[in-house]
């Protein structure tokens, strides 16, 4: 497999991507940020969005911090405050449909596109949260939020054990959905030679892009 370095992604004919993964815990906010950098380097003014979020951090003054929201707005160097990069945020860590069960609040696929808009001039980076097909809110999955929004899908793989079968079960998902497949990009989130999705590029069509392993990260 060749990869091809990051710094190549391009921003789409289209207004936006959205970001999606196989699974939780597989970089997408990391990977995310580092695109919005990416396209603000490139002269593109991105509005990222993580419309909704669980585990935040609860503040001394009793406010909810989202670290993915605050990831994003420092990877596009934008001057958005985070309530609008994030105006649903959650404190239990738990998928975002039990922690708005467990509130007793109730926030519509609906709702998270509303918050997904973004200024006419600007790139839109939505990220959702968990796999494709994971929860979202009180009526719908990530699956549904990108299907309303129509943008391009970029899907974030882990280099791990198992990926190739997610990765390819995502990509079903994501053309069943009837979305176009931007890229795929293999996360390297633990240090090792070996290459998991090596395989890919024989059952996947698009791009395929790789970040490596980040010491500090």
């Amino acid at each position: 497999m060749t990869y091809l370095d990051l710094s190549s992604l391009k921003a789409s004919q289209s207004t936006g991507f959205f970001v999606t993964g196989t699974d939780t815990d597989v970089g997408k906010t990391f990977v995310s940020a580092r695109i919005a950098n990416l396209l603000h380097h490139q002269g593109v003014k991105v509005a990222p969005r993580k419309p909704i979020a669980s585990g935040c951090i609860r503040q001394t003054d009793g406010r909810l911090l989202s670290t993915d929201a605050l990831q994003l707005q420092q990877g596009a160097q934008s001057s958005e405050p985070l309530n609008t990069i994030c105006p649903y945020q959650f404190e239990p860590a738990l998928s975002p449909q039990t922690a708005l069960a467990m509130a007793e609040v109730t926030v519509t696929t609906h709702d998270l596109v509303a918050a997904c808009q973004t200024p006419t001039d600007h790139f839109a980076l939505v990220e959702g949260a968990g796999g494709f097909l994971s929860p979202l809110c009180s009526n719908g999955l990530n699956r549904d939020l990108a299907a309303a929004l129509q943008l391009p899908v970029i899907l974030v793989v882990a280099n791990r054990l198992g990926c190739l079968n997610h990765a390819l079960l995502s990509i079903e998902a994501i053309e069943h959905t009837g979305l176009s497949l931007h890229s795929v990009i293999i996360n390297h989130t633990a240090r090792t030679d070996y290459n998991f999705a090596q395989d890919l590029h024989q059952w996947c069509q698009a791009p395929i892009y790789e970040v490596p392993f980040d010491e500090s990260a």
